[in-house]
């Protein structure tokens, strides 16, 4: 902001001060990662029933590895099975770790199949 002198302050000369200011909410405007994974979790119990979660697996990582597929789907049943992940016991803080480091896999297995789509 203080490239542009007064025009950093000032939103006449550029947009970028806004931009600027406007990145730090958008990085939280759904809240910490701990409440998305939960939301997730909470979303995919709720389709289950039409839409099961080692469908969604499947369906996303279609073209993948076979093995990371199969092992991913299969673990997403498990997880997405437990009832909620806002009970304090070592069960659901075991779901809990499970679940952020299966989000993890999932997320890298399908930026990995999007690469070597990009990369042809």
């Amino acid at each position: 902001m203080s490239v542009f002198g007064g025009h950093g302050v000032m939103e006449d000369f550029s947009a970028l001060p806004r931009i600027f200011r406007d990145s730090a909410i958008n990085e939280l405007w759904e809240g910490p990662r701990n409440v998305l994974f939960t939301q997730i979790h909470r979303d995919m119990q709720k389709a289950a029933e039409w839409y099961p979660p080692d469908t969604l697996v499947i369906d996303l990582l279609a073209g993948a590895n076979v093995s990371v597929v199969s092992a991913l789907s299969m673990e997403i049943n498990e997880l997405v099975r437990h009832p909620n992940l806002m009970t304090m016991d070592d069960q659901t803080r075991d779901i809990c770790r499970r679940w952020d480091s299966f989000c993890h896999r999932l997320f890298h297995a399908y930026q990995d199949l999007a690469l070597k789509e990009v990369e042809g």
